[in-house]
């Protein structure tokens, strides 16, 4: 039987949202499990949200019951068993769960608008949730311990696989990059802090902070919207523009800040917890010309000395490149809604795509020119470490892949033994209802 994984909780919170709007109220309790209820509107708001309603409708309410009674049954064992579940790491996936939402609603005006509440009060809403739903989690990892699975267990998960349900790839790459910057000189920082100190000068004196921004940041991104950066989380600028930034009252104005991307000025507009909505203006030293031919000269003699193989590629990054993030990985780039290695060739920026686009195998690009994260001109080299056509799943090429969900359905299928072998010590109250589905009839009590 085919199971059907939950989703995260905010799923839910919308679409209880949107019932309550549309005037649907679904409360009746369907289960009781220990002191943990699940509801009705539970189910149905999970079916709608994974577009359920269909032929099946029936047999997919009966699994997403099952596993819903399967999590609250692990939580309550967790808790039970006291595992460690630190409140900094229940925030810290709330703030991540609720920013991904932000970040779908459009702004944290729209994401509040449509639930009627404050960020804060959302939060407290669905702390409870999260908690739960991570020491069902930690409760699985202690259940699974260091399991593992053979090649031929791997080989005979998928040759199990049916047919029309083996997954198919598009192209994918993976690529390595070392990164130069040019360096700047005394003078043009020099320069750029003159021009910062004289703008803080004219807003002491009282001009427009949305003014002197649209006229001069060098921010793209907010000086249209007059240094306006919207509303943020915690943890989403630098340290350095942070720890001032935090430190501001309402439409209070900073003295300099100096980060890696330049010379800040920022302005409070309004602060709701650790929520927070800033204008600022940007002055970037400039590179010159000098300093451009240097880097690409530097860059150029690094690939050069790795294709006389007097470098290593991985040797090169660690002590050459400067592109933090990458080379703390080995120079991989990373797939950032991933986490892995891999990107699909789909996703790569064009003038990435046309520089690897018939390189080989271990082939490194001529030195390019591109902007680098914190928006200054750099120079790169790529390395191509893998690349994969379109293709239907196999094990030759895709093993790393096939190893994880068949462990997956091994651990699952060590869970199950452990949950009908624990069943029996968790009180369980199921609606009648259930009674016709063949995974939940035992569990129903006339």
């Amino acid at each position: 039987m085919i199971r059907i994984l939950v989703l995260t909780f905010l799923f839910g919170l919308i679409s209880n949202n949107l019932n309550a709007q549309n005037g649907i109220v679904l409360d009746k309790i369907d289960a009781i499990v220990a002191d943990k209820i699940i509801l009705q509107s539970d189910i149905e708001n999970q079916m709608e949200i994974m577009n359920l309603r269909d032929e099946n409708a029936a047999e997919n309410k009966c699994d997403l019951m099952y596993q819903m009674i399967f999590n609250k049954i692990l939580t309550v064992q967790a808790e039970k068993d006291s595992l460690p579940i630190a409140e900094s790491d229940v925030e810290a996936e709330l703030d991540r769960k609720i920013n991904y939402f932000i970040s779908m609603a459009g702004s944290v005006e729209a994401f509040e608008a449509y639930y009627n509440k404050n960020v804060q009060q959302i939060k407290d809403d669905f702390r409870d949730d999260i908690r739960e739903q991570m020491y069902a989690d930690e409760m699985r990892r202690k259940i699974v311990g260091e399991l593992k699975v053979t090649p031929s267990e791997v080989k005979t998960f998928f040759e199990n696989i049916a047919p029309e349900d083996i997954p198919y790839f598009n192209a994918e790459v993976e690529l390595g990059q070392i990164v130069v910057k040019p360096k700047i000189s005394d003078e043009q920082r020099q320069i750029a802090l003159n021009k910062i100190n004289d703008i803080k000068k004219r807003l002491t004196e009282g001009e427009s902070f949305d003014l002197l921004a649209g006229l001069y940041s060098e921010d793209p991104g907010s000086a249209q919207e007059g240094g306006d950066l919207g509303w943020a989380n915690r943890g989403t600028f630098v340290k350095e523009f942070e720890a001032v930034a935090f430190k501001l009252k309402p439409e209070e104005i900073s003295d300099v800040v100096e980060t890696t991307f330049g010379f800040h000025i920022i302005q409070l507009i309004e602060r709701r917890g650790d929520q927070i909505n800033l204008r600022h203006i940007l002055i970037r030293p400039k590179s010159t010309s000098v300093g451009a031919e240097l880097a690409y000269k530097r860059i150029d003699s690094i690939r050069t000395a790795i294709l006389d193989n007097k470098l290593a590629f991985s040797e090169a990054v660690k002590h050459f490149s400067e592109d933090e993030q990458s080379k703390n990985v080995g120079g991989y780039l990373i797939n950032q809604e991933t986490g892995s290695t891999t990107n699909e060739v789909k996703d790569l920026d064009p003038e990435m795509y046309k520089a690897i686009e018939n390189l080989k195998i271990g082939d490194i690009t001529e030195p390019q020119m591109f902007q680098s994260g914190d928006g200054s001109p750099a120079y790169r080299i790529l390395k191509l470490f893998s690349k994969t056509e379109p293709h239907v799943a196999n094990l030759q090429q895709d093993y790393d892949r096939i190893q994880s969900a068949a462990l997956n359905q091994k651990e699952q299928g060590v869970v199950e033994k452990w949950l009908q072998k624990n069943l029996g010590k968790t009180y369980l109250m199921l609606d009648p209802k259930y009674k016709s589905c063949e995974n939940l009839k035992d569990w129903v009590k006339e």
